[in-house]
């Protein structure tokens, strides 16, 4: 169903990205060791992902890694979903158990493996050494995937007593493992891309080649669609008034399409009181996600108050900002900000200014 607001994991479901898809397939079929799936919050990332993980039919490793931002940056919460991920593909898999159980560190029982993070000589790169080793040896399998959803929290893993430098991780299965490929998506594409560190050359996985894949808004014409298919599979009749208001409001980003469809099938009628309610809803989702980045500067909730007013040039931006702060701010201090702000994925530049990337982002800042 197109407004369940579960991830997707069947191409029924996934309406038009097919060729998201299929490029996404391609790739995972291909050479490339690591692939970057790109885009902004609720755009379907993790549904084209989901979908072609299960049509690929191979043995995966699938990480939230939100669940590190929600429950802490350490190895022991990483290493329980790394268990759970792998006794999920050993109970499919089971010659996998052979390999697995030559790795020091590892506990075995039935098809339950418990990665002990507590062991000195337990390491990651021991760990897909050997699901490598397996996939080279098997006729089950061609080869493994991980998918890192949310890759750039990664980041947070990096330095200090404990920690785990991933690039380096991934640059060593990059020149040495043959037979794992490496997903990894992002919604704050700039600071993954940061991570990842292609284009430094102190980045481990510097002059790397990865596929990248881009997944973009819908437009209006592809918004309309998904809508009509998504009221026609419930079986609601809707006006096309209300459908063009939603498509203006919710600005091609699917999973608000998605909601939009999700709450008025709950409330059994489609009308613009039902389209105010999706939002009101909305905005008090991002509050939170929002709430934790604008604690960091004060300038980011100024700048996004600006943007949301449809002040979008840097020399208005930064007067506005000045205004409401009765003092002058450096030209450093405000292209730092902005700059932040688009690796994150709140903003986007365009040719003619800054524009807040996500319309219910744009709703809230406009209380903010």
């Amino acid at each position: 169903m197109l407004f369940d607001p579960k991830p997707k994991e069947d191409r029924k479901d996934l309406y038009g990205r097919d060729e998201e898809l299929n490029r996404l397939i391609e790739a995972m079929n291909s050479a490339t060791p690591i692939i970057l799936l790109l885009g902004v919050r609720r755009i379907g990332k993790t549904s084209l992902l989901k979908t072609a993980l299960k049509e690929l039919g191979q043995p995966y490793v699938y990480l939230d890694l939100r669940i590190l931002e929600e429950e802490g940056y350490s190895k022991a919460i990483l290493y329980n979903m790394l268990s759970k991920e792998v006794s999920r593909v050993v109970s499919r898999w089971k010659s996998l158990l052979d390999f697995l159980r030559k790795v020091k560190g590892v506990r075995i029982a039935g098809f339950h493996i418990e990665f002990d993070w507590r062991d000195r000589e337990l390491a990651l790169s021991s760990i897909f050494r050997s699901i490598d080793e397996w996939a080279r040896r098997t006729e089950e399998a061609r080869y493994v995937i991980v998918a890192f959803d949310e890759a750039q929290l990664l980041r947070n893993m990096v330095g200090g007593k404990g920690k785990i430098d991933f690039r380096s991780l991934l640059a060593f299965c990059y020149d040495n493992l043959s037979y794992i490929k490496f997903v990894l998506t992002g919604s704050e594409v700039g600071l993954l891309t940061d991570f990842v560190g292609l284009e430094d050359p102190k980045s481990p996985l510097y002059g790397r080649v990865m596929e990248e894949i881009v997944v973009e808004r819908f437009d209006n014409n592809k918004s309309l669609g998904f809508l009509k298919k998504g009221f026609e599979e419930i079986g609601m009749d809707v006006s096309n008034e209300v459908l063009m208001e939603a498509v203006e409001k919710l600005d091609g980003i699917v999973g608000w399409l998605t909601y939009f469809g999700y709450v008025s099938s709950r409330k059994g009628r489609v009308s613009r009181d039902v389209l105010r309610e999706a939002v009101d809803r909305a905005k008090k989702l991002v509050r939170d996600e929002l709430g934790k980045i604008l604690v960091r500067s004060k300038l980011y909730r100024l700048i996004l108050r600006t943007l949301a007013l449809d002040i979008n040039r840097w020399s208005q931006v930064k007067k506005a900002i000045e205004a409401w702060l009765g003092r002058q701010v450096t030209n450093a201090q405000v292209s730092r900000a902005l700059r932040t702000l688009m690796k994150m994925g709140i903003i986007e530049k365009r040719e003619n200014g800054y524009y807040i990337v996500d319309p219910i982002v744009k709703a809230l800042a406009k209380e903010l």
